[in-house]
């Protein structure tokens, strides 16, 4: 794919993501007391890490991509490190609240489980989370049809098999968010093999207007779904 394409695709990215990491740490730990020091494993581009900020009084991002971390922004009370999960930059018995927002599926190791139990206090909480956004439906709205891919990738990969955790909550249930047309346009122009399709399906002029104007005719506001998986543990005394 051409570098104009590869930007295009981060422009709807940027443009509106389903605020899905909120959604899911509201649920799970809007009722408990504001942690002191988190730390989100697999960070990224910052985005888990500032959904996080809302519940830590201090907070660090860590990821292994440097252009990832280039990409954050600045915000008070947070600090990007490119780095791995085994290996923190933080002190001993520390932590009181570590994410892996959709990054456990490529960090998960016995060094990992082992720095875990340095940089976390005893009865830490852990949290493991994904999401997957289901967009098969408002294409064939569009009257697109995507092939079907496998993947190796597990959205419900957690610390179940781990005994230096114990498990508080475990669950996978699919929740629906309501979106404009722009927003659900961006979203699906945000995929490579969707932005293809899109591209193809409304040639002529602007081919995410016409893709907006298509959907708003079909109706000013739609609902899509996503199944979220949800992990929450304790580390062990």
């Amino acid at each position: 794919m051409s570098e104009e394409y590869n930007q295009a695709i981060s422009k709807h990215y940027a443009a509106y993501r389903p605020p899905l990491h909120q959604v899911i740490l509201q649920a799970n730990l809007g009722a408990l007391p504001q942690f002191q020091l988190g730390l989100d494993i697999g960070c990224g581009t910052g985005v888990s890490t500032l959904a996080l900020a809302k519940y830590c009084q201090q907070l660090h991002g860590v990821d292994p991509s440097t252009s990832m971390i280039g990409q954050t922004k600045p915000s008070a009370g947070i600090e990007y490190h490119v780095g791995d999960g085994e290996h923190v930059p933080l002190l001993d018995n520390s932590v009181d609240v570590v994410t892996f927002a959709g990054s456990l599926s490529y960090a998960k190791s016995a060094a990992l489980v082992t720095e875990l139990q340095r940089v976390c206090q005893s009865g830490a909480h852990v949290m493991v989370y994904d999401f997957e956004v289901l967009l098969e439906k408002p294409l064939k709205l569009l009257g697109i049809e995507m092939e079907l891919t496998e993947s190796n990738y597990d959205h419900a990969i957690n610390f179940s098999d781990c005994d230096a955790f114990q498990a508080m909550k475990v669950y996978k249930e699919t929740v629906e968010l309501e979106v404009s047309a722009e927003e659900l346009a961006h979203v699906l122009f945000s995929s490579s093999k969707r932005y293809t399709k899109l591209v193809e399906a409304f040639a002529g002029g602007d081919p995410f207007a016409n893709a907006v104007e298509a959907l708003k005719q079909l109706s000013q506001k739609h609902v899509i779904q996503a199944d979220t998986y949800f992990a929450m543990y304790q580390v062990n005394a």
